[in-house]
């Protein structure tokens, strides 16, 4: 009874102490893709992703009823860095619904003409972007000056404020009402109400944890997790890792920590999942992380290094030099990784797999039609029929006085000649061994594809060539030519395929830049290099975040102006947020359903090249 009555207390005491309004509440995921092609209207750059933002501590005065709910101590404010566009997930600070939308647009305009640096002089920096992003939009003036308004007003009373916080104040209204106003800096401004039309004076700086802690971790327990599905920025810290030999640790019932604190005991044992998992971080302001010294620590060591060379894969060719995009310093670095060619050392000759040859039969008809195929030549001077439309209209000149004797009058069936060369170039990274249901993982699905799309190639008579890829930093890219454009498509390759496990991580540029040189050496009219990925550009090192998404974004630039057509087929869900800028709209395909991808992965090919 007592849970309960206090439920409802915080229910009550949180709703009375809030000053959004629910009811008109702009949620970020409704609108986030439509903002994304705003920001790179609005001159942003296409690289950075637009996510949500975290909550951070915020000093100013709250009412005495925010003060008994322990609520509004922390604020979601618009901030931006080299890689991303953080905003508020939710807006609902107006009692208009069209202004609280209109109020992500502005800080979305705001944003693409902000310096991404940290703030030293937090309102001047402000004031100079509203005045940047009202000249070069001057349509905006009316939406800027009616969320200036709506805002003023939710601001506490000058007359509530003590003596020390009424000048800051007066000063903040006076920049948002005249941009152009030229005013002194106020000294921390986190003591003051948040200005929702602004960036944040403090945004948080990401510290990478490089831990080597990857999902691998996870698939190898039998335990199932959840993925949060959120894309806020948490705060995180080291802590020393316990041994467990400290004995017991006693205490009274009335000392039990809270979630926010944490206490580094050893956990000897294995947990139950947490039901509520994503409720407590919400909760917590800060996720400690700790590098266990007991066996998982040893196991993923075992399982992240590169096996020993009497256990890996065989070397076809090691030592090819390939360059790589660096966009900070806008320039091509020569020689700076370094891949070599290995086929998998696990594999025998094979047939095609029994539960694929229904499917084989079906697409292999589909494109023996295409092989076959032929069309009508018109407005020939000869032919097998005659062409009724140029004859019609023939006549209808004689008819008007126009005597022109036509000499191209006959249509001639012929075969449709294929003057195409495709590799297909598909991603063998570690995150292939997650599991797409029940019944089997990602690989298994791409290994199921290769198998397909090169029957279903074989039957149209096009030259292909299958390769895979995966890297462990750029002096190891690790490229499989599974089957190159002279073999023949037989057993020795569908073994190789059969073989094929997953690797390391996702080193795009160079595998795609390496495919490129392959291409180029083919003679045919048409050149296609169709990829095949389950994730985003990444690595252990730089390669992480914006640098690899540049740098694949420039190997595909190369490939194109060496004539060579790029296509990538996706199952990331969330590979619209960087594809586009990467393959461009249109020149990529995303399929939700994992479990389909072999048979579309051909069907699309066929559409690619009819």
């Amino acid at each position: 009874m007592e849970e309960w009555a206090g439920q409802i207390w915080h229910k009550i005491i949180t709703r009375a102490a809030s000053p959004e309004y629910p009811d008109k509440a702009i949620k970020l995921n409704d609108i986030k893709n439509r903002l994304s092609i705003q920001f790179r209207a609005f001159g942003g750059n296409p690289a950075m992703q637009i996510l949500g933002a975290s909550k951070t501590d915020w000093h100013d005065r709250r009412s005495f009823v925010q003060r008994v709910a322990s609520s509004f101590n922390q604020v979601e404010l618009a901030w931006c860095d080299e890689q991303s566009l953080r905003l508020p997930d939710h807006l609902a600070w107006y009692d208009d619904k069209k202004l609280n939308e209109q109020h992500y647009l502005w800080l979305t305009c705001l944003a693409a003409h902000s310096d991404n640096a940290v703030r030293k002089c937090w309102l001047s920096d402000n004031q100079s972007s509203v005045r940047k992003t009202l000249k070069a939009f001057p349509g905006l003036k009316r939406i800027y000056h009616s969320l200036v308004e709506a805002h003023i007003q939710s601001r506490p009373k000058l007359e509530s404020l003590p003596a020390s916080l009424i000048k800051a104040e007066k000063m903040i209204r006076t920049a948002l009402t005249s941009p152009d106003a030229k005013l002194e800096e106020i000294d921390q401004p986190q003591r003051l109400h948040p200005v929702w039309l602004w960036l944040h004076p403090e945004p948080p700086v990401e510290e990478k944890i490089k831990a080597q802690l990857e999902e691998v971790e996870a698939q190898r327990s039998d335990k199932k997790s959840k993925e949060l599905k959120e894309d806020k920025r948490r705060k995180g810290e080291w802590v020393e890792d316990k041994d467990g030999k400290e004995g017991l640790l006693a205490f009274r019932l009335e000392s039990v920590f809270s979630w926010a604190e944490f206490m580094p005991v050893d956990r000897t044992a294995d947990d139950d999942d947490e039901e509520h998992a994503q409720s407590v971080a919400d909760d917590l302001d800060v996720i400690s992380v700790t590098r266990s010294k007991d066996a998982p620590a040893s196991q993923l060591k075992f399982d992240l290094d590169l096996p020993a060379p009497d256990q890996d894969d065989y070397v076809l060719k090691s030592g090819i030099l390939l360059p790589e995009w660096d966009h900070k310093k806008n320039r091509l670095k020569p020689k700076h990784c370094r891949l070599q060619e290995m086929l998998p050392k696990q594999h025998e000759d094979c047939d095609l797999p029994q539960h694929l040859k229904s499917q084989s039969r079906r697409l292999r008809s589909h494109f023996e039609m295409l092989a076959t195929g032929k069309q009508w030549l018109k407005g020939q001077p000869e032919g097998s029929e005659l062409d009724m439309d140029r004859f019609i209209l023939q006549q209808a000149d004689k008819k008007r006085g126009y005597c022109q004797n036509r000499n191209d009058l006959y249509q001639d069936l012929r075969i449709k000649l294929r003057d195409l060369s495709c590799l297909l170039l598909a991603d063998l990274s570690l995150s292939t061994d997650s599991w797409v249901n029940n019944q089997g993982k990602v690989i298994n699905i791409i290994r199921d594809s290769l198998f397909l799309f090169g029957e279903s190639i074989q039957a149209v008579g096009d030259r292909f060539a299958i390769s895979g890829f995966s890297s462990k930093k750029r002096h190891h890219i690790r490229y499989y030519p599974l089957k190159r454009f002279n073999e023949p498509w037989g057993k020795q390759v569908k073994g190789r395929i059969n073989g094929i496990v997953p690797g390391f991580y996702t080193r795009m540029g160079a595998a795609i830049r390496y495919a490129t040189q392959n291409l180029q050496k083919e003679s045919s009219e048409t050149k296609l290099l169709l990829l095949l990925t389950d994730g985003k550009p990444n690595d252990l090192d730089s390669y992480e975040g914006r640098y690899g998404v540049e740098d694949t974004r420039h190997a595909i630039v190369e490939a194109r102006q060496n004539g060579i057509k790029v296509f990538c087929v996706t199952i990331d869900e969330k590979g619209k947020q960087y594809l586009p800028y990467i393959f461009g709209q249109g020149h990529f395909i995303l399929i939700r359903n994992a479990e389909e991808l072999p048979v579309k992965l051909t069907r699309l090919y066929s559409s690619i090249t009819a």
